[in-house]
C-alpha cells in the first residue's frame, strides 16, 4: 500500500469500470428467438421430392470387406485411383465394407464394375436395402392411432 499512496493511485475509478462491466453485460443481450415464415407449397415440395428420391432404387458396387486397417488403406488407395468420392467405409458387424458409386441403372454398374475388377477382383454390384428411421416409425404409428 504505500507503493501505491506514493503514485497518488486512486482506486475508485478501477472498482467502478469494473463493476460496470460485469453488471452491463445484461443491457446489450439479446432473446435469441428466431421466426422462420414458411410457406405451405414449398412444404409440400419438399415431401414430395422426398417421397421421389426414396422410390429411386440404385446400386452399389462393394469392392472390400475386411478389418478397418486394411479398409482404410483400400478406400485411399481406391480414391487416388479411381478419382471417386463417392467412396464410402460402412460397418456391418463384424466387417467394414468399402461401397462405392451410386448407379441408377444396372447397366451403368456393370460398366463401371469391368474397371473395377481389374484392381478389385472380388468386387460385385448390389441394391442396398433401405435403412429404418426410427422417428418414421414412430410416426406412422402414432398416425395409425
Amino acid at each position: 500500500m504505500l507503493f501505491f499512496n506514493n503514485l497518488n493511485f486512486n482506486f475508485k475509478p478501477i472498482f467502478f469500470w469494473f463493476f460496470l462491466l460485469i453488471f452491463s453485460k445484461n443491457l446489450f443481450s439479446q432473446d435469441g428467438k428466431v421466426t422462420i415464415n414458411i410457406d405451405t407449397t414449398l412444404l409440400k415440395l419438399i415431401d414430395l421430392k422426398k417421397e421421389v428420391n426414396s422410390e429411386i432404387e440404385n446400386y452399389k458396387i462393394q469392392i472390400f470387406s475386411g478389418n478397418r486397417n486394411d479398409a482404410e488403406n483400400t478406400i485411399s488407395e481406391y480414391k487416388i485411383l479411381y478419382n471417386d468420392s463417392a467412396a464410402i467405409i460402412r460397418y456391418e458387424a463384424p466387417n467394414y465394407k468399402i461401397w462405392v458409386g451410386n448407379y441408377y441403372t444396372l447397366i451403368e454398374a456393370e460398366k463401371k464394375i469391368l474397371e473395377v475388377r481389374t484392381k478389385y477382383p472380388n468386387a460385385f454390384i448390389f441394391k442396398p436395402t433401405k435403412t429404418i428411421n426410427f422417428e418414421d416409425r414412430k410416426s406412422n404409428k402414432d398416425e395409425e392411432n
